[in-house]
Formats: structure tokens, sequence, C-alpha cells
């Protein structure tokens, strides 16, 4: 047959679980047009105001080039007036900064590391202290939920005699509340304003999207290995660049084509000549038919987490009062419901609470999973806002070594030369890439970034980078 087994099985389960949301969301929109018809509007009786938060720092706003070029003719629309009124002086420290709200009254401004910080008071020392602190931050976060993830989805329960944890879905699930937590924290805290020109279906579509994806990764770790897994991420690029040109019409540099291709070659030699991955057996050692549908799966995380990004990005274009926390907010709360109702369409629930009940190990592991993934989005937001995506990128850059270090380690799993220099042929291309998109700026800049000119770009370098 054309298909493996395990390929038709796979492909099954996602085909049903994709037309399970559709028919949800539209019955959802059916409901919002009967009993709250307002939701399904868009506002048309005042011009968009740019994204604002109470949060931003008061600071002339900086032109930035846009890190893709057809996306730079939207940004000429930002400079309307704020509600709000920011009283400051060049005499004045930065703690003593005031804020009057729109309702009145004079409130202080309270310090907050996700804060947006103003680099030109700060030294140098006191900057590349926080620089450290998001590099040792997003590692030690995303290294360990890369350990864990493998751990939890892979090996036995109690180890090497037990049983294995199948529920990719309670992952998911787990991993979109405590984002959906983090999220409505962030709305309490900063308070943006709330858009007025979304329409309440349109978070659903990079919901879902983002939720497909999710679960093609962890079910790829039942046919690859970890580190083959978190070196395929990399070819995220490719797929990025096709959405763009399918949804945004957008234009890449040559160089981004050589990239891709580079990437795509050092990831075949690795995935190809690593000992545990020969075709035929998955990571338990059993032998199985669906020779390709690991890779299969994970074809279809990049295309599910490509088109995530770029229509992300596209609402953030269409839709120029739309936050970051806003959007964060609404995908999580789609994606946590319809993640529960999938859990108990796929009769998983019950089996899932079940094993987690039966197994005390486990619950110090779903425990950490979640907080990583928490802590490590909040720094994502905290360092592409204050640092930028090159810097972001290199950081992540390091994450992905040190997680296929750490699992080769930790999981036996060895690397042959031809493999080790398709990892470094990846690696090569990836920090050429990074050079060629800082060219001619630095790095880290002595003075704050606005937050309109860094918005779709946050979610194309969280998307690109992370694999949640």
């Amino acid at each position: 047959p054309f298909l493996s087994v395990a390929a038709e099985k796979e492909l099954y389960l996602l085909a049903t679980n994709f037309l399970l949301y559709v028919a949800m969301v539209i019955i959802a929109t059916i409901v919002a047009s009967i009993y709250f018809p307002g939701s399904l509007q868009r506002s048309t009786s005042s011009p968009q105001r740019a994204r604002s938060y109470n949060y931003r720092m008061a600071e002339q706003a900086q032109e930035e080039e846009e890190y893709y070029g057809s996306d730079a003719e939207d940004e000429d629309d930002d400079d309307l007036e704020d509600d709000d009124e920011v009283l400051d002086s060049d005499d004045e420290d930065e703690s003593a900064k005031m804020i009057r709200p729109r309702g009145g009254g004079v409130k202080r401004k309270v310090s907050f590391f996700l804060e947006e910080f103003d680099q030109e008071k700060l030294s140098r020392g006191q900057v590349l202290r926080r620089l450290l602190l998001c590099s040792l931050m997003l590692n030690i976060t995303f290294v360990m939920w890369g350990v864990l993830q493998e751990r939890m989805l892979t090996r036995r329960y109690p180890r090497f005699t037990g049983e294995y944890f199948h529920y990719s879905y309670a992952l998911v699930f787990t991993n979109r509340f405590w984002t959906l937590v983090m999220s409505t924290m962030l709305l309490f805290y900063m308070k943006p304003r709330g858009s007025r020109t979304t329409v309440i279906y349109e978070y659903s579509f990079p919901s879902i999207s983002n939720m497909l994806s999710s679960w093609c990764q962890y079910e790829a770790l039942r046919y690859v290995s970890f580190p083959a897994t978190t070196l395929f991420k990399s070819f995220k690029l490719a797929p990025v660049m096709l959405m763009g040109k399918i949804l945004g019409n957008k234009s890449y540099p040559q160089y981004d084509y050589l990239v891709a291709v580079l990437i795509g070659v050092g990831i075949t030699m690795f995935m190809t000549s690593t000992d545990d991955l020969r075709f035929g057996y998955d990571v338990y050692g059993d032998e199985v038919s669906g020779a390709w549908t690991g890779v299969m799966l994970l074809f279809l995380f990049l295309f599910f987490d490509s088109f995530t990004s770029q229509f992300q990005s596209r609402m953030f274009q269409r839709h120029r009062d739309l936050s970051m926390v806003e959007l964060l907010f609404a995908t999580s709360a789609f994606s946590t419901v319809l993640s529960f109702v999938t859990l108990v369409h796929t009769k998983e629930l019950g089996p899932a609470w079940n094993f987690v009940m039966e197994h005390s190990e486990i619950h110090l592991h779903f425990f950490l999973f979640s907080i990583c993934s928490t802590i490590g989005q909040l720094f994502i937001f905290y360092t592409i806002k204050n640092f930028g995506a090159v810097v972001f990128t290199l950081i992540m850059t390091t994450r992905v070594l040190l997680s296929i270090a750490l699992s080769c380690i930790m999981y036996g799993h060895k690397v042959s030369a031809t493999g080790f220099f398709g990892l470094m042929l990846v690696m090569a291309a990836v920090l050429y890439r990074i050079r060629k998109k800082a060219q001619g700026e630095q790095l880290i800049k002595w003075q704050g970034m606005d937050d309109n000119a860094k918005a779709h770009e946050l979610v194309q370098e969280w998307h690109e980078h992370v694999d949640m």
C-alpha cells in the first residue's frame, strides 16, 4: 500500500479531529450570532488605533526596518495618539514615572520583569545582566522542557518495566491550559485596549492549526528520536516562506532560499545516519511497518505551524488595534476548550487521568513540563521585546544544540560522523542567516524598542523557534 498502517491511523485521527474542530467553530459562531451578535460585528465607527498597552515606555518611537520587506508599508499608520498621557521629565528617575490613566488620577508605574525597560537609562552592565538572565532562563526552561517531553512520551512508567504514556493530546491540553492562565494574568496586569475590529471566530483558525502542529510533533516522537525531531524543526524556514507567499504575498531575500536548502540537506544527513533512526524501528525498539510515519508527521507539524505564524502575522497587519496579549489569550482559550473536547471525543481523558493517578513519578514531570512551558513563553515575550529577533534567534540556536547534546547523553542516542556533519551544516546555515539579518545593525541597543514595530516580529520568531 501507498501508506503504512501506522501512517493511515495517524492521518485518520488527524482528519477526524480537524473536522471536529471545524464543526465546533461553526456551531459556536451560530450560537454567537444568536445570543451575542455584537461579537461578530466589526467596529466601523472610528478609525483603528495603533496597538497600545499601559506598560509601554513613553519614549519616542524608533523607526525599525521590518523583518520581512512586504510588511513595511503597514507601519505608516502606527503613530496615532494614545489615550494614556504619560508624564515624564529629563531629570526624572525611571522608577518615579507617573501615568495618568484615561479615567483621571495618577498612578505609579509598577516595576515588573516583563516590562520593556529603558535601555538609555541603564548602564551597559545592567543591560548585559538582563540579557544573561534571558539567555539562561530560555535555555534552562526549554532544554528541560525537551528532556521532559522525551521522558514522558518515549520511556516507561515505572522505568524499564512499566507502560508508555501514549496520550499526546493530554500534553497539548496541559500546555494550552497553562498558557491560558499565563495570558489571563498578563491581560489583568497589562490591560491592553481590546480590539474592536477582530471577529471572534478569526482566533479559531490559528488556534486549530497550532493545536494540530503540537499534536503532530508529540506523535512523531513515537517513530523518530528526540534529537532528530529537534533538528528537523530547524527546517521551519521553508514552509514559513511558502505560507508567507500564499497568505501574504511576501518577498524574501535570496539567502533565505539558500539557507532552507542547506538545512534540508543537513537534516537528511543527520536523520539517515544516526544509529537509532534506521527506518523500520521506532524509539521503543519495536519493528513497525510505517517507516516514514514520523517524517510525515514532522512535515505536517511544519505545515500547521507555518500557517499559524503567517495567519497571526496577517491578523496583526489587518487589525492595527490587536495586541499580542489579547491574541495569545484568545487562541489559548480556543485551544484549551478544543483540546479538552478532543480528549473526550477520542476517549483518552479517562485513560490519561488513570495513568497519571496510578504512576506517581509522572506527577512531577507534568508539573515541571507545564512550569517550563509557561516561564519559557514569558521570557520569549520579554527577550524579543527588549533585545529583538536576532538576539533571540541566537539564544534559541544554542538551545537546539544543548537539547540534542543532553538528549544523547541522558537517553543514549548515538550520532555518527555523517550525522554530526549534518548537524554542523544546519547550525552553520542558521548562523549564516543570523549574520545576514544582523548586517548593518547593532545587536544590543542602548535604547528602547517600540511595541508597534515588534508585534508581528514577535509572532514570527515565536513560532519559528518554539515548538509548543
